[in-house]
């Protein structure tokens, strides 16, 4: 027979439930209970984490000779232009047009015909405490860290820092694909920014990390690199986030596609706290 206590918490339980939002489940439990599931949406599809499609590096196909005028002339060596009502024929290149026109050519096409190499870009708050627990359960769950050594690390003070994890992937079918100077570096991440929507305010990293690369999983995924990004909290001894900021942008110029991920603040927060 239940208890009035087994009752009432069954009460608060479902309450939780209730409230939490879709997809969201490990809210309502204590991070000791968090399964595998749990810890992939935290930390990468959550309000703390996100997984951000771009492209890691382009392939140029290869691009068609640029015929020559007389390639398709007439007994006079004339060149036939098609053309429409209402419009002027185009004037027939000489030879000494030749190299200025296969170079603008040779450009259009190449432009067309780039291809890229599919990439996912995970960036996540890696100083809130969720993160933190997320990243601590892990290792429990793995074997590297005991229940005890977790509870010590997840509770670990981030300091003045707001600290966010960014890290690269491909499909391991593509890595093979990607050139040498197609993965994240660590300039590229230094020249990264913070955005407050708000108050239009773009904080610079103070410094920039080597992060462990995440273990491959199953969705065959394997990270080129991964960084700890360290932004200020506070700027001339005021919070960069002020209570009512609801946005805030990261961007890092990864080429040839930037990477940047939107983080709502209003979401991000554990048991009526915000959790940064």
């Amino acid at each position: 027979m239940k208890t009035p206590q087994a009752g009432a918490l069954s009460v608060a339980i479902f309450a939780l439930a209730a409230v939490a939002p879709a997809g969201e489940s490990w809210r309502v439990k204590p991070s000791t209970e968090w399964n595998e599931k749990d810890v992939r949406e935290i930390l990468e599809k959550s309000p703390w984490a996100h997984r951000e499609k771009l492209i890691v590096a382009r392939e140029q196909a290869e691009v068609p000779p640029v015929e020559s005028p007389d390639s398709h002339s007439t007994g006079s060596n004339v060149p036939i232009e098609p053309t429409t009502p209402g419009t002027r024929r185009r004037p027939t290149p000489s030879p000494s047009d030749l190299p200025a026109l296969n170079s603008a050519r040779t450009a259009e096409v190449t432009h067309a015909s780039q291809t890229g190499v599919g990439g996912i870009a995970v960036v996540r708050w890696a100083s809130a405490r969720t993160v933190r627990e997320a990243m601590a359960r892990n290792m429990v769950m793995h074997g590297t860290l005991t229940e005890e050594q977790a509870r010590g690390l997840s509770g670990f003070e981030t300091g003045d820092y707001y600290i966010v994890y960014v890290d690269l992937r491909v499909r391991l079918a593509d890595v093979n694909r990607v050139p040498g100077g197609g993965v994240l570096t660590l300039a590229m991440v230094q020249n990264s920014i913070l955005r407050v929507n708000g108050s239009g305010e773009r904080l610079s990293p103070l410094t920039v990390k080597a992060a462990p690369l995440p273990e491959f999983d199953d969705r065959k995924e394997l990270a080129l690199a991964a960084y700890y990004v360290f932004f200020p909290r506070e700027k001339q001894g005021k919070h960069v986030l002020r209570g009512d900021e609801t946005v805030v942008r990261f961007e890092c110029p990864l080429a040839p596609v930037p990477i940047h991920a939107e983080f709502d603040l209003r979401k991000m927060a554990r048991e009526g706290s915000p959790d940064l």
